[in-house]
């Protein structure tokens, strides 16, 4: 490890709260805002800059205060399609268990048909899936959360099955009811996942928006809130405007200013939001409280900042005191048996994806090497845990010169600060293109996790002459290993703004758990299933689809 970053690490130590203020909470992560939408939302974090200054706004249509807002074209019923999916994997779990106990078992049919036992599993399921609360937006929004809950419901349907099937015969119920739970876990989380990944491109698109209002007691807050939501529509907000005090500079604002809060009534009637954020940052407690007594009796869906940045949801937890809401903050930091259960979880699951991926990793490398006859890897040195150097593997996916000609592109760089990406870059080829969309030239990055130089999850491996640019914050992420996927790789590698990687990547470092790896894995494996089918579409359709790889 250089001297230099060394020493820039030791000074990075006393500025390590002031990286958790500045870090914007991704999807998922930050206690900001309460979700939206049918089951897929997130929470905002503050939209400030190192500099004071504010991230670029969504467009939304100019409107002068007292204007009506318009009609949101209908939505498709989610809710409906949701059900019909799980509905698939139900069916499919039980297939997998009825062949299972038709295979091995002594299976006999009694007054159960398969037909009536079909049923009875389709409706069973769809029952327990829904008293779990897999079909409301607080708990669906949560991966880890889902998962765990998917998991339940996985292990209570394998023990039905095992009831029902132990009904009509003796043998190989036990053993159809593990393939069935075993099943339905894999099919459920896959199928949500992807579906999750469908609806976020959908709405980074404009469409499933629910319609809502920012209300705050300064125009400033108020309006970071509203730009912070405007500017991310994956997070399943339309903002309709703001209502607060009247911003000095409004009509240079793309976000509306629909008039003050003395007028709170008229306005909402006047947006047709189906929803209201509350910016608690900008109010005080008695405004907070009687606003929010003030909106629960008129339907609308409220959601109130809490006003913490950068701290993930999972270190909060409410802690009611004499009938108050308290918020508790647990410390930040792992024990040493949890960087154990995460060094374990790398191996464990880096050594099977591995597995999984062998026979496509063996076709994409002689892809590769018939292309063009060069190198079938590209290794480049990047910077790892305290600051240390090593080889980073993947599939070649540019020309073999490709380093030698970047300097003719930097013209064309779509991205902010030292990060670096063409958006037609000429050096990829079409092979290339293909193994990018599809994810397969990040596999033998699994070898580096093996090996102890990656982790599964972390931040993104940075280059030696972007380290060097990275300040007394942004240095703070070589205190962890970099990873295959993280927050910045999952949530917005195609932007182009550095002020996100920066707050994704220290957002991460100040929060980090097994339980958020956990998450951010199987995320990712539903991006990669998702991005695996869109690069075998024809290039209009992958084009469609390319915000959600």
């Amino acid at each position: 490890m250089s001297s230099d970053v060394s020493s820039r690490l030791r000074r990075s130590s006393d500025s390590a709260s002031a990286a958790g203020r500045n870090a914007v909470g991704p999807a998922g992560s930050n206690p900001g805002v309460a979700h939206a939408g049918l089951a897929f939302g997130a929470d905002p974090g503050d939209t400030r800059t190192q500099d004071g200054t504010h991230l670029a706004l969504q467009p939304l249509a100019e409107r002068q205060p007292g204007e009506e807002a318009p009609v949101s074209a209908p939505s498709p019923p989610l809710r409906r399609i949701l059900i019909m999916v799980d509905a698939l994997a139900i069916a499919l779990g039980w297939a997998a268990a009825f062949a299972v106990a038709y295979t091995v078992g002594d299976l006999r049919f009694g007054p159960l048909t398969a037909a009536a036992q079909t049923v009875t599993v389709l409706a069973a399921g769809g029952l327990i899936i829904s008293a779990a609360g897999l079909y409301r937006r607080s708990i669906c929004a949560i991966r880890a959360q889902e998962v765990a809950r998917i998991a339940r419901v996985s292990l209570a349907m394998g023990a039905g099955t095992i009831v029902l099937l132990a009904a009509v015969g003796r043998d190989g119920a036990i053993f159809a009811g593990l393939v069935g739970g075993v099943t339905w876990f894999t099919l459920l989380t896959l199928e949500r996942g992807v579906f999750r990944e469908w609806i976020n491109g959908r709405r980074a698109t404009g469409d499933f928006g629910a319609p809502v209002v920012v209300v705050g007691g300064a125009a400033e807050s108020t309006r970071d809130t509203a730009a912070f939501l405007a500017e991310n529509p994956v997070l399943g907000f339309s903002v309709r405007g703001i209502i607060s005090p009247r911003p000095e500079d409004h009509d240079t604002r793309e976000v509306a200013w629909l008039g003050p809060i003395e007028e709170l009534g008229l306005h909402l009637q006047r947006a047709r939001a189906s929803g209201v954020v509350l910016d608690s940052a900008s109010m005080t407690g008695n405004e907070l409280n009687d606003l929010v007594q003030q909106l629960a009796d008129t339907g609308l869906h409220i959601h109130v900042s809490s006003g913490l940045r950068g701290i993930d949801r999972r270190r909060i937890s409410v802690a009611p005191l004499a009938d108050e809401t308290f918020l508790h903050v647990a410390p930040v930091g792992l024990t040493k048996r949890q960087l154990q259960v995460k060094r374990f979880v790398d191996v464990t699951v880096g050594a099977l994806a591995l597995l999984v991926f062998s026979p496509a990793l063996a076709l994409s490398a002689l892809g590769v090497k018939v292309y063009d006859r060069g190198p079938i890897l590209f290794r480049q040195q990047r910077v790892g845990l305290n600051g240390e150097h090593f080889k980073l593997y993947k599939l070649r996916t540019m020309v073999v010169d490709a380093e030698a000609k970047r300097a003719e592109l930097e013209a064309d760089n779509a991205r902010s600060g030292p990060l670096f990406k063409v958006a037609h870059d000429p050096r990829i080829t079409p092979f290339g293109r293909f193994l990018r969309a599809s994810s397969l030239d990040e596999v033998p990055q699994l070898f580096n996790v093996l090996e102890g130089t990656m982790s599964l999850v972390g931040p993104r491996p940075a280059l030696p002459d972007e380290v060097a640019q990275f300040d007394e914050q942004l240095i703070e992420r070589l205190r962890v290993k970099p990873g295959v996927t993280g927050l910045w790789q999952v949530e917005a590698r195609d932007l182009p703004s550095f002020d996100l990687y920066r707050r994704y990547d220290l957002l991460y470092v100040q929060n980090w758990s097994v339980g958020v790896d956990l998450a951010l894995i199987a995320r990712t494996a539903a991006v990669v299933a998702l991005r695996s089918l869109t690069a075998v579409l024809p290039s209009r359709q992958r084009d469609a689809q390319r915000v959600m790889e």
